[in-house]
């Protein structure tokens, strides 16, 4: 098969499709990465190292925000790339480039199109116009595909509720983690080193999570809570772990000092490394509001880090409340302290919930299996 694979950010291509890609460069397949050049959500164009790994990117100039004019010149730049390059299957990520995708290979007559819908952009925090806009678009690009992916049950139920599509044309593919990148095995001996170089204490019960500084993950939430643990826990030498980067990260590295949290609060930018930061865990904690997927909790998992989160879709699907982690209340420090706290007291118990994380996520959400899943969902619809 001769397969595009378009999203609108380069991050998007380094983080979910590359492993994809190499997995159907391995099966035989040519695969193509297209995307644009702007610099993604950490501040930087990753289409130079995707192409230090041999993939052939294609730079195509789209915006992630509403911009017609721009994406329309995208549109027609993608058009003409697939008349001339005749790919079998397109498969786009992301919302623009899910529209501009689905328009231009349905114009371009390309025998297989395909939507990975991480989530559907209309929802109950918009204006209600944004949300008949926004439904409207997606209702007329579900014509334009062969069928659209989903990773969680509960996005599919939303895209029925909504009537997006039909419901044979919506089909489920959790996302997948890299277990063995994801092997906690690996950093045993180095811990203590790890956690030197981030600042962290060798022997603090470090409570961290790694995600933008934005609203949305709540991270006032996590400090609330880890300050409350702190009182609560006079006697535990409490550290917590902040990893990533945004718009607010000067008003929580505040929030901590005035919730007293000065030594055991610890800021750290967004890392590559990400199995490397996680290895410095003990309990892996991030309050969301809102939630695409929730890929870093299974990568925790994976880490054999139990984990809490919001009792929130689609989380509740990946986190297995009471076995793998805790479910706490959206935006409520003292559930999420009630959840964190026999964790922080009991290592056996945050041993025994890390090992059957890793368990439930080598079932469930293996890489391999995702990989595998698409590819087989391409030789399907190619093959009609």
């Amino acid at each position: 098969m001769n397969i595009l694979e378009l999203s609108t950010e380069s991050s998007v291509q380094m983080a979910f499709i590359q492993p994809l890609a190499q997995h159907l460069r391995k099966q035989g397949h040519h695969v193509t990465l297209a995307c644009s050049d702007d610099p993604g959500e950490y501040g930087q164009s990753l289409v130079e190292p995707l192409r230090r790994k041999g993939f052939e990117v294609l730079v195509i100039p789209m915006r992630r925000t509403m911009s017609p004019w721009r994406n329309l010149l995208a549109g027609i730049q993608l058009y003409r790339i697939l008349r001339r390059r005749h790919f079998d299957v397109v498969h786009a990520q992301t919302a623009i480039a899910g529209m501009i995708g689905r328009v231009a290979g349905s114009l371009a007559r390309v025998p297989v199109v395909i939507y990975t819908a991480h989530a559907f952009p209309f929802h109950e925090f918009l204006k209600f116009w944004r949300v008949g806009f926004y439904l409207a678009l997606e209702r007329f690009a579900a014509r334009l595909c062969d069928v659209i992916v989903v990773d969680s049950e509960c996005v599919r139920s939303r895209g029925l509720t909504f009537k997006v599509a039909q419901p044979d044309k919506i089909r489920v593919i959790p996302m997948g983690v890299d277990t063995e990148r994801f092997d906690p095995e690996k950093y045993r001996v180095a811990r203590h080193s790890i956690r030197a170089e981030l600042g962290l204490m060798p022997d603090a019960v470090v409570i961290g999570a790694v995600g933008r500084f934005v609203r949305d993950k709540g991270w006032d939430t996590f400090l609330h809570a880890v300050s409350l643990l702190t009182k609560r826990f006079p006697d535990v030498e409490v550290q917590c772990l902040l990893v990533g980067g945004g718009p607010l990260h000067t008003e929580l590295q505040s929030l901590s000092q005035v919730l007293s949290l000065n030594g055991r609060a610890v800021f750290a930018e967004y890392q590559r490394d990400i199995p490397k930061v996680m290895a410095a865990l003990d309990i892996y904690m991030l309050p969301t509001r809102r939630e695409g997927f929730g890929v870093t909790f299974i990568e925790a998992m994976s880490m054999e880090i139990p984990v809490i989160a919001s009792r929130i879709q689609p989380l509740d699907e990946i986190v297995m409340d009471g076995r793998t982690g805790v479910l706490a209340d959206v935006g409520d420090s003292n559930a999420f302290a009630d959840a964190a706290g026999p964790l922080l007291a009991d290592p056996e118990l945050r041993r025994r919930m890390g090992k059957e994380g890793r368990r439930f996520v080598i079932e469930r959400f293996e890489e391999t299996l995702m990989c595998k899943a698409h590819e087989q969902l391409f030789q399907q619809y190619l093959g009609r």
